[in-house]
């Protein structure tokens, strides 16, 4: 039971000279090193002035960064939205610019582009080729080409 509590207490004293601090330590050669436990007789140096709890928050100075931070990520947030505002409406610029020109080219496909038989004869001619128009290219055609007045 005595070796017990001996050998206890000599634990217990380790730990308190091991939580006494850090010891600075100096050799002969002018090496400099920490260490946990004491400096050996040769070497000179002491208890080094380390400290080991950290300084009182500074409250008023952390709200202020604080503040500061979120007014940051507020305007973040907003370019953020204005971006993405200006990038949905140039896709949608660019969806009707495409739209429109696929209209466009539609509509010139449609007419003057092909061949067929008309569904009426051409007066005299019988049935033949013709180009397919709409109608004002028709009329124009008739015009230029004399059909249907009565000069050919």
């Amino acid at each position: 039971m005595k070796r017990g509590l001996l050998a206890f207490g000599l634990l217990a004293l380790s730990v308190d000279l091991a939580a006494a601090g850090i010891y600075k330590c100096t050799s002969p050669s002018g090496s400099v090193s920490y260490q946990e436990i004491a400096c050996e007789g040769a070497q000179a140096g002491g208890v080094a002035n380390i400290p080991t709890s950290f300084p009182e928050v500074n409250s008023a100075e952390r709200e202020r960064l604080l503040r500061q931070v979120a007014l940051l990520e507020q305007r973040e947030l907003k370019r953020y939205e204005i971006d993405s505002n200006e990038r949905i409406a140039m896709a949608d610029i660019a969806a009707r610019e495409r739209e429109a020109q696929l209209m466009a080219q539609s509509s010139s496909d449609a007419y003057g582009y092909g061949y067929a038989m008309p569904a009426y004869a051409v007066a005299g001619r019988g049935a033949h080729l013709v180009p397919i128009m709409n109608h004002q290219s028709r009329v124009q055609h008739h015009i230029a080409t004399g059909v249907g007045n009565g000069t050919r």
